[in-house]
């Protein structure tokens, strides 16, 4: 073999290498890129353990946990991009929450991929009998049953997903309370549809006793005007002030007063009207003092003066109240009229059945406020006092001066004077007395 056939062989061999590592390279170039292009996308877990899923849903089944500080690579997201889907180290493919993630790319960047449809909402009945109602309260009427053990469909909740709404097997729908239901997706996560109005509910109460007395007035010492019998409905009408009686409307249309707790009502006897009643027959409206001392006042308010005061454990003849019930007018063991505050007396009738007795509205007084006051015979101390009076005592305010400084008063000896309005105690503001002379 010549040098030059031998040198040829040489550069051939050469080329080969060359070729053969040039084609190498290229494998391994692609082969990183085909890695890098896989994992382009990675998210590191941010929570302790995260449910990998099988759909974009916690209503979809549980196939792995992947653990805090685990690094996945991102394969796409769904639509309104809060799943991901994943890939773990082992290869296993699933869907995650983004909320427990720490994705190294923006999510919306990521492609939308296909998932699972989400799987029907269902719930189990988890006790013994079921209402379905026809609207989501108690108030509502009952549809149909559905048993312990039953599924129902889930088709929307309430606002605050208190009720769902559900199809049971015949197909029938309606709303159920939904702490009685074990569902396979939170309640709060079905849609809120739109429910009835709750009922107007007609107040009725049935009689639980044998017969019932229906009386004139609420209390034994009135007389019967008919009775009903167990199980009977009655239409409630009202009440009394206590809610011990309660007035109603038996079916032949009769009303009278029955005692409340010989009926079983739809609704609370409190929150019915409380009723103006009768005073029982032969029975003298009364009440006994309540309180150490009481005030009886020329008016039913405490801007009126007083005119005696009774103890406690008097007895005192009701004769009337305000609109409100809040004060009554009595007379009392000296025969003397005047009104008290009906919190702080227990009468033998209801305030609400004395007459309503209209009043004068309380005269202007005042208390004095400083050890003696000169009453004088005008509007300054440049005019002479002809009396002094104590403190203490109430007078009656009759005009100011114009500047307000001075007020006119009458003593309760009927005399007529001026007096500083700085050392008085008004019951009304000076500027609202007239002015005079």
């Amino acid at each position: 073999m010549n040098s030059n056939t031998f040198s040829r062989i040489l550069l051939f061999v050469g080329l080969l290498g060359l070729i053969g590592l040039l084609g190498f390279s290229q494998v391994e170039t692609t082969q990183a890129a085909t890695s890098q292009s896989s994992h382009q996308h990675t998210a590191v877990i941010a929570t302790g353990a995260l449910n990998v899923r099988s759909g974009p849903g916690i209503a979809f089944t549980r196939t792995a946990v992947v653990y805090q500080g685990t690094t996945v690579a991102l394969l796409g997201r769904n639509v309104n991009a809060t799943w991901v889907k994943i890939q773990m180290a082992d290869g296993h493919q699933g869907w995650v929450n983004v909320a427990y993630t720490f994705p190294s790319t923006a999510v919306i960047n990521l492609p939308v991929v296909d998932a699972p449809t989400q799987p029907l909402a269902t719930a189990v009945v988890n006790t013994g009998t079921l209402n379905v109602r026809a609207g989501p309260s108690v108030a509502f009427s009952v549809v149909t049953v559905s048993e312990q053990g039953h599924v129902v469909h889930l088709l929307g909740r309430n606002a605050d997903s208190s009720w769902a709404k559900v199809r049971v097997f015949t197909g029938q729908e309606g709303w159920v309370n939904a702490s009685l239901i074990t569902p396979n997706v939170p309640i709060s996560s079905l849609p809120i549809v739109s429910a009835p109005s709750i009922p107007e509910v007609t107040p009725t109460a049935v009689v639980n006793t044998g017969a019932l007395n229906v009386r004139s007035g609420p209390g034994v010492a009135f007389s019967v005007v008919t009775v009903s019998r167990q199980g009977h409905a009655v239409h409630l009408l009202g009440r009394n002030a206590d809610s011990s009686w309660a007035r109603v409307r038996v079916f032949t249309g009769q009303e009278g007063w029955v005692n409340a707790s010989l009926i079983t009502p739809n609704v609370p006897i409190s929150s019915l009207p409380v009723v103006a009643a009768p005073s029982p027959p032969g029975v003298t409206p009364t009440a006994v003092v309540t309180t150490g001392a009481l005030n009886v006042r020329s008016g039913p308010g405490v801007g009126y003066s007083v005119v005696a005061w009774v103890q406690q454990g008097q007895t005192l003849t009701l004769l009337g109240r305000n609109a409100n019930n809040s004060w009554v007018q009595v007379r009392t063991p000296a025969s003397q009229t005047g009104w008290v505050n009906a919190s702080l007396v227990r009468a033998n009738v209801a305030i609400s059945s004395l007459p309503v007795v209209g009043t004068a509205p309380p005269a202007a007084t005042a208390v004095v406020a400083t050890g003696a006051l000169n009453v004088r015979y005008g509007p300054g101390v440049a005019y002479g006092a002809f009396t002094v009076v104590y403190q203490g005592t109430t007078v009656t305010l009759l005009g100011r001066n114009q500047s307000a400084t001075w007020v006119k008063i009458q003593l309760p000896n009927g005399n007529q004077g001026w007096v500083n309005a700085t050392l008085v105690q008004a019951s009304v503001p000076i500027v609202n007395l007239p002015i005079v002379g």
